[in-house]
């Protein structure tokens, strides 16, 4: 009797610590480092740090020539997410190098990096290990038609642009409205990168220049749309990175800094730095866009209670996967309706999207196909904005056995007939040739 009354104790100790181990999961997953080049910045970008906490994410802001900087202890990784706002460092402190960063990003980790027209090489080098190449050193975006009149008077490099990449997954259902103050460098982005997408570009009328270099002849410089203000790459392990050609985007004056575009005169009380600046960021640090998946089951219509270890030509099956969106620490059914699933021996036999229920669960019922062999289920899911799926599971499929065929066959009743025919004719012959004179 006493045991038994413990036992709803227990249970309600166990939840307890569930409840916990997840709280722990999910502040674990939100530990940042941001790097910054001056001191200054940490005021000068107070509100843009106050977002990310404000979001949950805790942010450790130090100097990037901090002697005691390292990002990982014994080869466990200190923190899941690093921003570097010290454009102009030629090198960081402690055990943080280059190498250090880009082996951070290759084991699934995000990296937010903002540039300058005097970036350095190191930076510059970063960016390009990314997919993204910044313009030359010293080069600036302007912009004559489209650009802050700032304090009354014209100024061609701080410009107003609206050229934002139309996505649910990084802005949600509100992007910004009004437009986004920009100054600073832009990059390339080759049209052959499949990893990266500009989320902010300039207007038609912008251009990146030296001014202090004659133009070349052709001009042979981001123009309009090829230049990438801001490009956001996510590589094949999930891992996130933000390449932002400005470090004066996420400041304050800009986030609180009123719009009047010069040419045409429109007027916004409030520009869309703060609304773009923390959404890309949320997107970047994994905090939008991220889609758990299940385990991929699959099964006979006829028993769906067993997973069987092979099938049967001709088997009529089910394969099913739940597929959740977090969003904010929120987890919401995945709605989509172009996943698809393959089901491959070398060449793939069958390729149907899955039927999604509302609830998560995408689902495709079909006929194994008449060739037998080591086939496998994958399902290669890559949604511009949204995190990357992609699984394989082998499943042999056997012919039929010798006694698993139909005994008489209705294709077949001619050569039946045939065959009667052949041994009546024989037995009258026969029967003609022994009794007839």
């Amino acid at each position: 009797m006493q045991a038994c009354s413990k036992l709803p104790l227990l249970l309600v100790l166990l939840a307890a610590a569930l409840l916990c181990s997840n709280v722990a999961d999910a502040a674990e997953n939100k530990r940042v480092l941001a790097l910054i080049g001056t001191s200054s910045i940490k005021d000068s970008h107070s509100q843009f740090f106050s977002s990310l906490k404000e979001a949950g994410f805790s942010v450790d802001i130090k100097s990037a020539k901090d002697k005691d900087l390292k990002l990982k202890d014994f080869d466990t990784f200190l923190y899941d997410s690093l921003i570097i706002f010290a454009p102009k460092a030629a090198k960081f402190g402690g055990d943080i190098s280059s190498a250090a960063i880009l082996d951070f990003v290759d084991s699934g980790k995000n990296l937010l990096l903002a540039a300058s027209s005097d970036a350095s090489d190191a930076v510059r080098s970063l960016a390009l290990e990314c997919g993204v190449e910044l313009d030359d050193k010293a080069t600036t975006v302007y912009d004559h038609f489209s650009h802050q009149a700032a304090g009354g008077a014209a100024d061609p490099t701080l410009i107003a642009t609206a050229a934002l990449v139309d996505s649910k997954a990084i802005f949600g259902s509100s992007p910004p409205k009004a437009p986004i103050l920009f100054k600073g460098v832009a990059a390339t982005v080759p049209s052959s990168a499949e990893l990266v997408t500009v989320a902010l570009s300039g207007e038609a009328s912008s251009y990146s220049h030296d001014p202090k270099k004659a133009m070349p002849e052709p001009p042979s410089l981001p123009v309009g749309g090829t230049a990438a203000l801001v490009s956001l790459v996510q590589a094949r392990n999930n891992a996130r990175v933000m390449v932002a050609g400005s470090l004066d985007m996420f400041s304050n004056e800009l986030f609180d800094a009123s719009v009047k575009v010069a040419a045409s005169g429109a007027k916004f009380a409030k520009s869309g730095n703060k609304d773009f600046a923390t959404a890309v960021a949320l997107w970047t640090l994994g905090d939008r866009g991220v889609l758990k998946v299940g385990a991929l089951s699959h099964h006979l219509v006829s028993d769906p209670a067993v997973e069987p270890s092979l099938y049967r030509v001709n088997d009529e099956v089910e394969v099913a996967l739940d597929v959740h969106l977090v969003e904010g620490g929120k987890v919401t059914p995945y709605q989509a309706d172009d996943l698809q699933v393959s089901f491959v021996m070398l060449d793939p036999y069958v390729r149907q999207p899955m039927t999604n229920d509302g609830a998560g669960r995408f689902s495709l019922r079909f006929t194994v196909p008449d060739v037998y062999g080591v086939f496998k289920y994958v399902i290669d899911y890559k949604h511009a904005g949204y995190s990357y799926i992609n699984l394989q599971r082998v499943v042999p499929v056997r012919p039929f056995k010798h006694d698993e065929y139909e005994r008489f066959l209705a294709a077949a009743w001619p050569y039946y007939a045939s065959v009667a025919s052949t041994m009546a004719a024989f037995f009258m012959l026969g029967w003609v040739y022994l009794y007839s004179k």
